[in-house]
């Protein structure tokens, strides 16, 4: 049996809490690095909730009124009575280095973490009883990380901090006068309806095999990596690495896909691969092409980007054929876990998920093969778990050289939980596989940056690459 005493300092603790009752300007000082759990001492806990209950409701906050609220709440017992108060002030001079002491109390309270969280992990690990080892690994990493994680994360949170929060955030998109609230995706119709790709949501981009999702998936990623200059990652199950590449260059560079491939590339468009390929090694795109990888390995991979790079945008080609990596009794059950899990990715890391997935022949079935929701192949739960689902349907496929849309793609969202449903329209650029605005001037849009001055073949070309996710690839 383990008698250690855990990690504290009573001192540091009386010192913020005399601080508190001493300076009025204090509170600013500590608000974002402790909490009520931060402390070891009950009675220390007590205190500091008092004095958080006056600091919300704007009253004034020293020894009387400390005192007056825990008499009121019968409380003032539990923490040893008015002296208990008149001695902590008494051993405190002053609050100079509040701020100290309180970042001691929350190294010594993320100490019991750690130790509390140990003690949980190997109790889980002997009892056997955590189903897969691929979940059991899964929940270790997650617990770790809420420790690292240095924002606070409460259980129940009461509405007037929620409601607060809110107003601010209305008041500034209030003031910023956009109607983007979330990450812009380049295509302008598309973001006025959805507002952009929200943090926290999960958004399905499903059509049938050739109908483009994984070139609408490159370029949302083209636009949001290369000129937001957001942090992205993208995980490829289908393709390698270099396919995905030499997609997104041809799209960034506007040279057709098929020249790119074999490296038939004018002199005139070397230029432009070069300003785009140097673009695109400055970015923070990050590429994994691990096939057949679980929604546990790639929380855990998106987990450690976020704590080292940032990331603000996490791509997956293509759900279906992600591996749960545990038994379980049909491919829909599989399908339904791994939509969770997704949508549990873009809740816990605060970013947009945007999960490719292929539907069903049924399409193909019917007069009107515009897709619909119940088209979603092996759909589980997907339709319940996505924010927003979104499907990709190109006339021309079907009609060929009779289609009157042709290089015209309806992107149809049946589903936005926040927003409304409908049609928006964007060009096909078949030869550069990808999408764009559809307008006069962007059909042919030109490339990402202006080309260097002159660039022949055989000459010194951009350095750099994009950083792989894959496990011992760098």
């Amino acid at each position: 049996m383990n008698t250690k005493t855990p990690p504290h300092n009573l001192e540091a603790e009386q010192s913020v809490i005399g601080g508190l009752m001493l300076d009025p300007n204090a509170w600013d000082q500590v608000v974002d690095i402790l909490s009520e759990a931060d402390f070891y001492k009950s009675a220390h806990r007590t205190i500091f909730s008092t004095i958080q209950d006056l600091q919300n409701k704007g009253q004034p906050v020293d020894i009387l009124t400390v005192s007056s609220m825990l008499n009121d709440r019968d409380q003032l017992g539990a923490i040893g009575s008015a002296g208990y108060l008149a001695e902590i002030i008494d051993s405190t001079p002053s609050a100079v280095n509040i701020k100290t002491y309180a970042e001691l109390i929350r190294e010594k309270s993320l100490l019991r973490r750690v130790i509390s969280t140990g003690s949980e992990i190997i109790e889980e690990a002997y009892g056997g009883d955590y189903g897969s080892v691929d979940e059991y690994v899964d929940r270790v990493e997650a617990k770790i990380f809420q420790i690292l994680d240095k924002r606070k994360t409460a259980g129940l949170v009461p509405a007037s901090e929620i409601v607060r929060a809110s107003l601010e955030k209305i008041e500034e998109l209030h003031q910023r006068k956009a109607s983007i609230t979330g990450i812009a995706t380049g295509f302008d119709d598309l973001d006025k309806m959805t507002s952009g790709f929200q943090p926290g949501e999960l958004i399905i981009i499903a059509a049938r095999p050739s109908m483009g999702k994984t070139a609408l998936g490159l370029t949302i990623v083209n636009n949001i990596a290369l000129k937001s200059k957001k942090k992205v990652a993208f995980f490829s199950l289908e393709m390698a690495r270099e396919q995905i590449m030499v997609r997104i260059l041809a799209s960034a560079a506007k040279i057709e896909m098929g020249d790119l491939r074999v490296g038939r590339v004018p002199d005139s468009s070397w230029s432009s691969l070069i300003s785009a390929a140097s673009e695109i090694s400055e970015s923070d795109l990050y590429i994994d092409d691990t096939s057949a990888i679980s929604p546990f390995e790639i929380r855990a991979k998106c987990r450690r980007l976020a704590a080292q790079k940032g990331l603000d945008l996490i791509v997956i080609d293509y759900l279906q054929i992600m591996d749960l990596k545990q038994r379980v009794e049909s491919r829909e059950r599989a399908v339904s876990e791994i939509s969770r899990t997704l949508k549990a990715i873009s809740k816990e890391l605060k970013v947009p998920v945007v999960a490719l997935a292929q539907l069903n022949r049924g399409v193909e079935g019917r007069s009107d093969r515009r897709p619909m929701l119940s088209d979603l192949r092996e759909s589980g739960s997907i339709e319940q778990d996505a924010d927003v689902i979104m499907m990709i349907y190109r006339d021309e496929y079907y009609e060929k050289d009779q289609s009157e849309t042709k290089g015209v793609a309806e992107i149809i969202i049946n589903k936005q939980r926040n927003g409304p449903t409908g049609t928006v329209k964007l060009a096909w650029l078949a030869k550069y596989g990808t999408f764009a605005n559809l307008a006069p001037d962007s059909l042919m849009s030109p490339p990402l940056s202006p080309a260097p001055p002159s660039y022949k073949p055989g000459a010194p070309r951009a350095s750099g690459g994009i950083p792989n996710l894959a496990p011992g690839k760098s």
